[in-house]
C-alpha cells in the first residue's frame, strides 16, 4: 500500500462533537466509518480514499472499512486519507480493502486500531488500471444488484 498511494494523514484536523454543533452544516465531516457529521468548511475538494484507523468496526466489518469521499468535505483524524493516480485505483483499493481479513495488521483489543505504518505494509494486487476498471464495474454493478433485491 505504501508504494502505491500517497498518504495525507498529516492534514487530518479534527472538530469536538461541541464545536461542530456551532458551525452551520454544510460540508460532510468524515471519521472513521464514513460520514459523521456535516461542518461549515473543508480539507478537500477531490476524490480520496478514506480508510478506518481506529475502532471495533475495522474487526466487526458491520460498515465498510474503505470507502472514496467526493465533493468538498473534511476528515477527522479516525480515517486514514490515501491518494493514487486516479480514480479507478482508489476504487480497486477500496474494493480490495474491504473485501480482504486484515486482522493482522490491526493492533490492540479493547480499542482496534490501524496504524500507518501497519496500513503501508497491506499487500495490493496490482492489475492494469483497465483491469481495476473492469473489476470496480462489475463490483458496482453486483452491489447495485444486491442493493435492489433488499428492498
Amino acid at each position: 500500500m505504501g508504494d502505491y498511494t500517497f498518504n495525507y494523514d498529516g492534514k487530518r484536523i479534527p472538530v469536538s462533537v461541541a464545536e461542530r454543533r456551532k458551525r452551520k452544516k454544510i460540508y460532510d465531516y468524515y471519521g472513521a466509518s464514513g460520514k459523521i457529521d456535516k461542518i461549515d468548511n473543508f480539507l478537500f475538494s477531490k476524490p480520496l480514499l478514506l480508510i478506518s484507523e481506529d475502532g471495533a468496526n475495522l474487526l466487526a466489518r458491520s460498515k465498510p472499512i474503505a470507502f472514496v469521499a467526493y465533493g468538498k468535505y473534511w476528515v477527522n483524524n479516525h480515517a486514514h486519507i490515501m491518494d493514487s493516480i486516479n480514480i479507478d485505483v482508489l476504487k480497486f483499493i477500496a474494493n480490495y480493502i474491504n473485501a480482504t481479513k486484515l486482522d493482522q495488521y490491526i493492533t490492540g483489543t479493547a480499542q482496534p486500531k490501524l496504524n500507518q505504518q501497519n496500513l503501508n505494509k497491506i499487500l495490493i494486487p496490482v492489475p492494469p488500471v483497465n483491469e481495476q476498471k473492469r473489476i470496480n464495474d462489475q463490483l458496482f454493478k453486483i452491489s447495485q444488484f444486491l442493493e435492489g433485491a433488499s428492498k
